[in-house]
Order: structure tokens, then C-alpha cells, then sequence
């Protein structure tokens, strides 16, 4: 009966161990025409800032950038930065900077990108897909607040051509789910 046990348990420890062996199985091929949204971003780009007034929906301002966006070299994620030079046609330091790096998450099965700046305390995290008809991009974010709570954000980016696209920001409202404007950014890319 002892040789039958051990022999039991020998055989348990050597199929645990030939299942821990065994490599995790690698997700599905990802079709090319995936990564097309994030080759369309490589370059550098002007930006033209509008800001709204969330309650009116009037521009209230504006601001101009520069965005510099850098693929890797196997085409799948892009690293964006960002510099906004004060109200409109203000020149020296950057009044805003942000940074981000987004791709096509094979695991997550959709495009995620990860956004930091300096009027945000938190790290944002973006998660979209790409309506190939429209050549628009989705986004959709929760953030934290600081104060125990989230916001919630929709990003749309669309493109015309090659080398304009436009990124509208919406917050949407806690209690009615209304999409709140808040900027639209309107990107040139630079020649070459």
C-alpha cells in the first residue's frame, strides 16, 4: 500500500511539474492593419488649443502646442509629448507638458494608452478602438479624483488625411451622463 501511495504522488509531483513547464499559450495573431492609427501619429505636430466653458459650451481660450511622437521600432506602441506655450502665440517655458505611451495591447485585445501631465495628480489610463470607416479613434477613461472618486472622460480623435488630425476631450457629467466639452485640439503634422 506504501508503494501505491508513493507511486500516486510520484506521479501527482511529476504532472504538477510538466504543467508548470508548459508555456503560456501566445495570444492570436494581430492583424497589420491594427497598428495603422498609431503610424498615422508619428511626427511632430502643431497643435491649435481651444478650451470650452463646461456649463455654456462658449470657447473660453485658447493655446498653442507642439507634439512630438515617436514610434518604436516595431511599429506597435507610440510615445507622445506634449508642450503648450501659454495663451494663444505665448512664446519660453511650457505652461503644460504632458507625456504618453499607447499601442495595441495584444492581451487586452484594444488600444491602450497611459497619460501623465502637470495639471493632472494622477496617472490616466485610456482604453479605445479604432472605427476604420470614420479613421476616428474612441477613448474612454476613469480617473481618480484625489478625493475618493473617478472622473470620467471620452477622448475622440479623428483624422483627415495624413497629417490632420483633431483630439476633442469630453468630461462625462456625474449625474446626467451628459458629454461635457472641454478642449479640442487640432494637430497639423510638420513636413518630413
Amino acid at each position: 500500500m506504501r508503494t501505491m501511495m508513493s507511486t500516486i504522488t510520484l506521479c501527482l509531483l511529476l504532472a504538477a511539474g510538466m504543467a508548470q513547464a508548459q508555456p503560456a499559450a501566445a495570444p492570436p495573431a494581430t492583424p497589420a492593419a491594427v497598428y495603422e492609427p498609431v503610424r498615422l501619429q508619428a511626427g511632430v505636430w502643431d497643435a491649435d488649443i481651444s478650451f470650452f466653458d463646461p456649463a455654456s459650451g462658449e470657447r473660453t481660450g485658447g493655446a498653442k502646442g507642439v507634439q512630438t511622437n515617436v514610434l518604436l521600432a516595431n511599429g506597435h506602441w507610440v510615445t507622445n509629448d506634449l508642450q503648450v506655450h501659454g495663451p494663444e502665440g505665448a512664446k519660453g517655458q511650457p505652461t503644460f507638458q504632458g507625456h504618453g505611451v499607447w499601442g495595441w495591447d495584444p492581451v487586452a485585445r484594444q488600444y491602450v494608452d497611459t497619460w501623465v501631465d502637470t495639471n493632472d495628480g494622477a496617472v490616466r489610463t485610456d482604453y479605445g478602438f479604432w472605427n476604420e470607416q470614420t479613421r476616428t479613434l474612441y477613448w474612454t477613461a476613469l480617473q481618480p479624483d484625489g478625493n475618493g472618486h473617478s472622473v470620467n472622460y471620452r477622448m475622440t480623435e479623428a483624422y483627415e488625411g495624413n497629417d490632420k488630425r483633431t483630439l476633442t476631450f469630453y468630461q462625462v457629467a456625474l449625474q446626467s451622463g451628459r458629454l461635457v466639452k472641454l478642449a479640442e485640439m487640432r494637430f497639423t503634422r510638420r513636413p518630413g
